[in-house]
């Protein structure tokens, strides 16, 4: 697979982790006695202080694909500009500056601006969901750039070590936080329900570290790394102040996350505009749905694209509704969830012809059994059977009756 592609698939993220770039050490210029720069600190105005505020021009929005070009191909950005811009924000985390911050605002400005286009234009889509959740959970709005960081707002993601979605959750992680994950359904890959996850985390952590920088690098790497980090700077907190003991890919994650942050606010200062990409429709209405109903009966019956109704259930691994479920809601253009109501008998009719026949079979449990041999056995996974059974441990006995859906 390409370097392209992998940053497509994995965003940022894994493109710090994928290429040279990402460990690339840069001379600095001002530093400490760790030998880090200690970043100039753009303190950010609160909406309680608001009033003086300098608001940006309100224009129509121009798309295009073409690239902006820059003077011997270098993104003109200074500090002075960057606080000029960035003062103007009600960011509740502070945006630093320093040459880490500014070689990848230049990055992400000129060979990575093809894609930032496409991120801003995307962001029109996903932001508004990720800012009722946050604010639902007093977080910061501004925490809505770690999942360009993370998946570049693709929730089919998928990086090498298996994380997926918007969020980029691991399996483990995902089930802490409650996400769904088996042979039928994915809910890393479910916009709602995993930033609704990924806000828990970010909560978490904020019990745990007081500063927001911390958080969102305890994201990337994990608290461990975090404390780690901590114990080598001799008790440190501050996210620069542990900046020289954290793993290389962390290092770059927040400088790439308040770039970032910055070009997704200011890209027009600098000629940049959205590229038109095709995007799901944001009037849906959840309808409910049995193991009955079937993707691709509905598109006949209603006259909508399957494609349209995937891209819109991204959690779905099928054209089929989870079989260890007895009912799931899932996502409807609004004039084609009242179709859905109305013919919905048609589609059930239909559905029979393209749902292949689940069985439900009772297994009783035999001497020596355990959950792993048995869905070896059955060609089912471990997770499966104990949701499908309820069950909060693999501990299982002779003579216990498992229902497996085959």
């Amino acid at each position: 697979m390409s370097l392209t592609k992998n940053i497509l698939f994995t965003g940022i993220a894994g493109f710090l982790a994928l290429s040279g770039y990402a460990t690339e050490e840069k001379e600095i210029e001002k530093t400490d006695s760790n030998g880090v720069e200690q970043p100039v600190v753009a303190e950010t105005k609160s909406a309680e202080t608001t009033d003086n505020q300098a608001t940006k021009e309100t224009t129509a929005v121009f798309f295009t694909d073409e690239i902006t070009e820059f003077e011997d191909g270098v993104f003109p950005v200074d500090s002075s500009m960057f606080f000029s811009h960035v003062q103007s924000l009600e960011f509740r985390i502070p945006l630093d500056y320093n040459s880490q911050v500014k070689r990848f605002i230049e990055y992400f400005g000129t060979d990575w601006q093809a894609k930032l286009k496409q991120m801003i234009t995307l962001s029109e889509h996903y932001f508004p969901i990720y800012e009722t959740i946050l604010d639902k959970n007093d977080l910061p709005l501004e925490l809505k750039y770690v999942s360009v960081i993370e998946s570049a707002l693709n929730p089919y993601a998928t990086s090498r070590s298996g994380a997926v979605g918007l969020w980029q959750f691991m399996p483990y992680t995902g089930k802490i936080y409650d996400l769904k994950i088996d042979r039928y359904q994915d809910e890393r890959r479910d916009v709602v329900k995993s930033t609704e996850a990924a806000a828990k985390y970010f909560k978490d952590m904020s019990l745990v570290f007081d500063d927001w920088l911390v958080v969102i690098a305890s994201y990337n790497c994990g608290p461990g790394n975090i404390r780690k980090a901590m114990r080598r700077s001799g008790g440190k907190t501050g996210f620069w102040e542990i900046y020289p003991y954290l793993p290389t890919q962390t290092k770059n994650y927040i400088p790439s996350f308040i770039a970032v942050a910055y070009l997704m606010n200011f890209y027009d200062q600098y000629g940049i505009y959205p590229a038109w990409i095709e995007m799901p429709s944001k009037d849906i209405t959840k309808v409910t749905c049995t193991p009955n109903h079937n993707l691709k009966a509905m598109s006949e019956v209603l006259g909508i694209d399957v494609k349209e109704i995937r891209t819109l259930n991204p959690q779905l691994k099928s054209d089929n509704i989870p079989v260890n479920v007895k009912s799931i809601e899932i996502n409807l253009p609004n004039d084609i969830a009242y179709q859905f109501i109305e013919k919905e008998g048609d589609i059930l009719a239909l559905s029979e012809s393209y749902t292949p026949a689940v069985v439900e079979t009772v297994y009783v449990v035999r001497r020596g059994d355990s959950l792993n041999a048995i869905a070896n056995r059955k060609g089912c996974s471990v997770n499966e059977i104990k949701e499908w059974n309820n069950l909060r441990s693999n501990m299982i006995h002779p003579g216990n009756r498992l229902k497996l859906y085959l």
